[in-house]
């Protein structure tokens, strides 16, 4: 979950240009990742979570930084991996594990960064990388409808009901840990993903949710978030990242969703908000990076490539002028999705 302060911008974006994917990348890695390999939320106490490692490691592949990603890989191993392979989800400004439970989406992605790994040290990271996907579906899965395997928000979250966050879905990561492990559980996951998300936006009617709650023959109900910070379901900044996974996936269903989405989004006011009501309207009004990343996502899957390029230019500016750990880490991801194969199993 996040939390993030952002603000307004009234700026034209004509010819800013975002400097591409492996710029991108760079720019977060020295802005916010530590000598030590810890990447640190300047904007939010200086403190630490495992999303924020994962976002790292994966970005440090983006710009071919094989020693950067070493120092963030150790950090996390030595810092917040725990017994059961799993990470723990938040340290503090002394880099000090002050939230021992596991988010699922931190542990697929660093699963699927080890595997992807292929510089110095790689058949031993490979190693780690096959231990937690092992673990994820150990201890992150939940048995869906009809029996399919669905990825949970994390081990506190299986139920029932289980909770589920739909932009912990990576389906990029869900195909490349089905190629690195062998193990076809990994397309089942990546299959239960779009059909849930299908069946929670009504085949795109509607925008994904933050958070959603499901019970075993039941369709996913969106909910509030379980901290009681949202008191009613929205499109804000976890669901944001949805449709950026949706729009790189390899998965036609779900470029499809993503391509929908774009109906609901391509509103300039849409496009910049921080939270939409999920039949689109806007909630909270304030700008941030990340949606316009998700917009340019939606843009580009429904063939709107000028769009696209328009929004994440705003984006990158919208990150310049205000910057956030969430909105520069968005707004590289973006890049390296949406306009590279920097990270993609295609």
């Amino acid at each position: 979950m996040v939390v993030i302060a952002a603000a307004g911008l009234a700026v034209s974006i004509a010819g800013c240009g975002s400097g591409g994917p492996q710029q991108a990348a760079a720019r977060f890695l020295q802005t916010y990742a530590r000598p030590d390999g810890r990447v640190v939320r300047i904007d939010q106490g200086h403190d630490t979570v495992s999303e924020g490692q994962a976002y790292g490691m994966l970005l440090a592949e983006a710009s071919g930084d094989s020693t950067q990603f070493r120092r963030i890989w150790m950090w996390t191993k030595r810092h917040l991996q725990l017994r059961n392979h799993l990470f723990a989800f938040h340290a503090n400004a002394a880099g000090r594990v002050i939230g021992p439970g596991a988010a699922s989406d931190a542990d697929l992605l660093i699963a699927w960064a080890l595997l992807r790994y292929s510089g110095p040290d790689a058949a031993a990271w490979h190693r780690d990388g096959r231990e937690i996907a092992d673990a994820v579906l150990a201890h992150e899965v939940v048995s869906g409808p009809d029996g399919v395997p669905i990825l949970a928000a994390g081990p506190w979250a299986t139920g029932p009901p289980a909770t589920i966050d739909p932009s912990y879905w990576s389906l990029a990561a869900f195909q490349g840990l089905a190629h690195f492990t062998g193990d076809e559980t990994w397309l089942r996951l990546e299959a239960g993903a779009v059909r849930l998300t299908r069946q929670i936006t009504d085949n795109g009617k509607r925008l994904p949710p933050d958070w959603a709650q499901l019970n075993v023959g039941d369709a996913p109900q969106p909910e509030p978030s379980p901290d009681g910070t949202q008191t009613q379901a929205q499109y804000g900044l976890d669901a944001q990242r949805t449709v950026v996974w949706f729009a790189a996936s390899c998965n036609p269903h779900a470029r499809a969703l993503a391509a929908r989405w774009w109906r609901l989004l391509r509103a300039r006011r849409h496009a910049r908000a921080l939270a939409l009501r999920l039949n689109g309207s806007v909630l909270t009004a304030t700008h941030a990076a990340l949606p316009l990343v998700a917009a340019a996502a939606a843009a580009k899957a429904a063939g709107h490539g000028r769009q696209s390029r328009q929004l994440l230019d705003e984006a990158a500016l919208q990150q310049r002028h205000y910057p956030t750990y969430y909105g520069g880490a968005w707004s590289a991801l973006g890049q390296a999705l949406l306009t590279s194969d920097a990270l993609g199993p295609c």
